[in-house]
Formats: C-alpha cells, sequence, structure tokens
C-alpha cells in the first residue's frame, strides 16, 4: 500500500520524497526571504516573508502552516523562493567576472 504524498514536498521519478530545503540552509545560501503566496481561488496574494526569526530546522514549505493570507484569510498558502532575490543573486554573479 502506497502511502499518500505530502503536497509540501517533491517527489523524484521513482516516488521518493525528495528532502525540502530548510529555513537554515536558505540562510546560509545568503537568502533572507521567501514569498508566500495564496492558492485561494480568485485570490492569488504573494508577500515576502523574512526567514529570520523561524526555527532553521523548519523546511520552508511547512512555513505555510503557520501563515495565514492577509488579503482573504485563507490558509491555502504555498512557499516558493523569492525570484527577486533569485535573479539579483544571478545578475550579480553574471556580472562580477566583468
Amino acid at each position: 500500500m502506497r502511502l499518500p504524498r505530502n503536497p509540501r514536498r517533491a517527489y523524484d521519478a521513482d516516488g521518493n520524497e525528495i528532502p525540502p530545503v530548510t529555513v537554515g540552509q536558505s540562510l546560509a545560501e545568503g537568502y533572507r526571504t521567501v514569498m508566500a503566496y495564496c492558492e485561494a481561488h480568485n485570490c492569488g496574494h504573494g508577500a515576502e516573508v523574512p526567514l529570520k526569526g523561524w526555527p532553521a530546522d523548519l523546511p520552508v514549505p511547512d512555513m505555510a502552516l503557520s501563515l495565514r493570507c492577509s488579503q482573504c484569510g485563507s490558509r491555502r498558502v504555498k512557499m516558493m523562493v523569492n525570484v527577486k532575490e533569485l535573479y539579483a543573486r544571478a545578475h550579480d554573479a553574471g556580472s562580477s567576472g566583468r
């Protein structure tokens, strides 16, 4: 019997859970925020969430369990990398050799 999948986890082609990144790992990599997106119907509100103050061993996707959308009040929140930080890091890395 196959156990149900955790919707806050990624899985490989064989169905094995891929360990999620933790708050501590994200901070160690230089990230300061993540994005929270509301998945409620007709909302889609997004907000930056600081990583500082969260337990270091907490998986980033599990931060959503403690959040509520400030726009509609839904608890259907999904966590993602902050693309602004990601692009800024990529831009800085690309321009450092010029």
